[in-house]
C-alpha cells in the first residue's frame, strides 16, 4: 500500500510540473480516439475519412479547450451525415443544436463527459459514465452524459437506416425525415438507458455527499448495483438479452474506475477519526474530522566526502622554503 501512496504522490507531483504539457498530451490521444471512432463508424464523406484528417484536427483539440473538441466532433458528424443525406444532417443538425444548447446551459465544463459518453457507447461500456460523473461532479453534469447518449444513438439510428437515407427517389424525402425523427420516437432502449444513467448518477452523488465512513466507496456499490438492476429489467422486458453481457462488463469496468477515483480523490484513513466539538454565541458545533492518507516525502541527504589534505611536509620542501641546506635538517 505504501507503494501505491508513493506512486500517487508522484503521479501529482510531475502532474502539477508539466500540467499544460500533460493536458494537451491527453487532449491529443482523445482526440485520435475520437475523431477515429467517427470515421471508422460513420466516415461516409471519403475526403475526411483519412488519417490526416484525424491527425490535424486532433492537433488543433490539444491547443484549444475541450469545448472545442465537442465542436469539432458534431461538425465532423454533420459533414459525414450529409455524405449520406440532406435529411440526416438537417436533422442531425436540428438536434446539436438543441443538445449543445443543453449543454452550454446547465454543463458547459463537462465537455470531457459528453465526449467520452459517446465513445463509450461504440465500445459498448458507457455504464462507466454515470457512476464516474456522480463521483466527480454535481447533478447537472448528468446533461453532458444526455448529450452524448442521444448523439450516440441518433448515429446508430443513422447505420440501421442507412438504406431509407441512401435513396435517391425524390418522393422519399418526407420518408427520410419520418424515418431520422422514428429514431427518437421509437427507440426504448435510448430512454432506458437515459432513465438508468439519471438514477444511476443522482443515486452516487447523493450518497457520496452523506457524512458517512466510506461515503465514496458506499456511493459506488449502491450505485453500480442499481443500475444493474435497472438495465436487467428493462432489457428482459424490452426483449433485448444480448446487451445483458455487455452490461456486466460495463459494471465492472465501472467499478474499477470508481476505486481508481476514490483511491486518487478520496483516500481517507478512518482509523483516525476525531470528533471536535466547540460553541460561539449562537451555535454548538459538533465536527468529525477525517485525515487523508499519505506518505511523508523522504528528505534526501548528500553526504559529501572530501579527500584528506595533506598535513606534513618533506625536509627537501621545508630546506627549500627556509633557504638552507636540506643537510642542515638531519
Amino acid at each position: 500500500m505504501t507503494g501505491l501512496l508513493e506512486m500517487r504522490e508522484k503521479l501529482r507531483t510531475f502532474y502539477g510540473k508539466y500540467e499544460l504539457y500533460v493536458t494537451a498530451g491527453l487532449k491529443f490521444v482523445l482526440g485520435l480516439v475520437v475523431f477515429s471512432v467517427i470515421n471508422g463508424n460513420i466516415g461516409y464523406m471519403e475526403r475526411l475519412n483519412q488519417p490526416a484528417a484525424v491527425l490535424l484536427l486532433s492537433l488543433l483539440c490539444a491547443f484549444f479547450p475541450i469545448n472545442a473538441m465537442v465542436v469539432l466532433a458534431c461538425g465532423l458528424i454533420l459533414l459525414h451525415l450529409f455524405a449520406v443525406s440532406m435529411e440526416a444532417c438537417a436533422i442531425g443538425l436540428c438536434l446539436f443544436l438543441l443538445l449543445l444548447f443543453l449543454y452550454g446551459k446547465f454543463a458547459p465544463r463537462n465537455g470531457y463527459s459528453a465526449i467520452l459518453t459517446t465513445v463509450l457507447f461504440f465500445f459498448r461500456v458507457p455504464q462507466v459514465m454515470p457512476a464516474a460523473v456522480g463521483m466527480l461532479k454535481g447533478p447537472s453534469a448528468y446533461f453532458s452524459v444526455l448529450c452524448g447518449t442521444v448523439t450516440y444513438y441518433y448515429l446508430r439510428g443513422v447505420q440501421d437506416n442507412l438504406v431509407n437515407f441512401t435513396s435517391t427517389e425524390e418522393t422519399e424525402g418526407l420518408a427520410k425525415f419520418t424515418a431520422a425523427l422514428k429514431i427518437f420516437t421509437g427507440n426504448k432502449e435510448m430512454y432506458l438507458v437515459l432513465a438508468a444513467f439519471l438514477v444511476t448518477s443522482l443515486t452516487v452523488y447523493l450518497i457520496r455527499r452523506q457524512a458517512i465512513s466510506h461515503a465514496w466507496r458506499a456511493a459506488m456499490v449502491v450505485g453500480n448495483v442499481l443500475q444493474l438492476i435497472i438495465f436487467l429489467l428493462g432489457y428482459i422486458l424490452l426483449d433485448l438479452t444480448d446487451r445483458i453481457l455487455w452490461v456486466f462488463a460495463g459494471i465492472l469496468i465501472s467499478m474499477a474506475v470508481c476505486l481508481v477515483l476514490e483511491f486518487f480523490l478520496y483516500n481517507l484513513d478512518y482509523s483516525r477519526v476525531e470528533r471536535v466539538q466547540f460553541e460561539d454565541d449562537e451555535y454548538y458545533y459538533f465536527v468529525k474530522a477525517v485525515p487523508k492518507v499519505f506518505v511523508a516525502k523522504k528528505e534526501k541527504r548528500v553526504k559529501r566526502i572530501t579527500a584528506r589534505k595533506r598535513t606534513t611536509v618533506g625536509r627537501r620542501e621545508l630546506a627549500e622554503e627556509l633557504d638552507i641546506d636540506q643537510d642542515l635538517l638531519d
